[in-house]
């Protein structure tokens, strides 16, 4: 089932959807906001659908209390299955979210972060930050979801990033230079400070110290020294831009800042660090501006601020899904 066809549009229907039908509707959704590669649109489709009244909310709400998140996927399947010997005419519930907690488990170990991590030589879950000495005396530092693959010689010094995003100090070694790759692109140096950070297909570089090589594809390369990035998207090189480097590296402190940015992509950036996912409901809310220092570590304390100076409320409903819409906070 495609969760984007559980929005109901009342202009081409007139029939209430049945108690059946929202609930695998709510059962499609579920395991759809599980996966990596879920949309920021699926996720305002999900908000739009859940806000739509309380049958939708009841429907959900059932779905979470019989499958449990997913943490237990065998768990899951037993209490399924005695639901269904206990209440014989929701027995196809039961066995239906039965056959999807299988398939989701399945669809979770083809998953690309899975694959990431089993071939990396060093990777972070969502949320962790790690620092690694390589064999050379440079340091990584990886930011959360982030694998790499590390290939030292006696000619050059390699790491290819995998997904995520890295911190590289790097001693200098006019013999062997260093080299990160991700996707199509380059990033070459001797010794110096940067990070590199791979989202979806785009590369983003940023150098805090010292002068870095970037190349993609075959074009001429671009050259940034401190304060300066670029960004690669397949053999495209961007502009190159200057940034700001306390909101750049705030994370290998813990810290996220934000000026004057819209709260979808506060949020969308907050999902990276914390697990399950948080909603944003509504056009207006989505487009009102933040700015702040928050910390990593305290997503309630970070939570909270939002619900008071922006006057929206959080609702939870499930310790894995968060729903921000407008509104008092209580």
């Amino acid at each position: 089932m495609n969760p984007s066809s559980a929005v109901v549009d009342p202009l081409m229907t007139q029939a209430a959807p049945t108690s059946e039908e929202l609930f695998a509707e709510a059962c499609g959704w579920h395991f759809r906001l599980q996966a990596e590669d879920v949309t920021p649109a699926e996720l305002e489709a999900f908000a739009v659908w859940l806000g739509q009244g309380s049958a939708q909310d009841a429907a959900w709400q059932e779905v979470q209390a019989m499958l449990g998140g997913l943490r237990e996927p065998a768990r899951a399947i037993r209490r399924a299955e005695q639901a269904a010997w206990r209440q014989p005419a929701r027995r196809w519930r039961a066995w239906a979210c039965a056959a999807a907690v299988l398939l989701a488990v399945g669809l979770t170990l083809q998953n690309t972060p899975w694959l990431d991590r089993l071939r990396a030589d060093y990777a972070t879950g969502t949320g962790e930050s790690r620092t690694i000495e390589l064999a050379d005396g440079s340091q990584l530092q990886l930011n959360t979801d982030s694998a790499v693959q590390v290939r030292m010689s006696a000619g050059e010094r390699q790491v290819r990033l995998l997904r995520g995003e890295g911190f590289f100090e790097v001693t200098r070694d006019l013999a062997r230079p260093f080299v990160v790759q991700s996707g199509d692109g380059w990033v070459k140096v001797l010794g110096t400070q940067f990070s590199v950070a791979r989202r979806d297909e785009q590369t983003r570089v940023q150098v805090a110290q010292g002068k870095v090589e970037v190349s993609a594809g075959s074009g001429a390369p671009v050259y940034l020294e401190p304060g300066r990035a670029v960004e690669f998207q397949g053999q495209r090189l961007a502009d190159v831009h200057g940034f700001d480097p306390a909101s750049g590296f705030a994370w290998r402190q813990r810290q996220l800042v934000f000026r004057q940015q819209p709260l979808s992509e506060v949020v969308s950036e907050l999902n990276r660090y914390w697990p399950g996912k948080t909603l944003v409901l509504g056009e207006d809310l989505r487009q009102r501006v933040v700015s702040g220092v928050f910390e990593i570590d305290k997503p309630d304390a970070v939570i909270k601020a939002l619900e008071y100076t922006l006057n929206l409320r959080a609702e939870h409903y499930t310790p894995y899904l968060l729903v921000l819409r407008e509104g008092k906070a209580s």
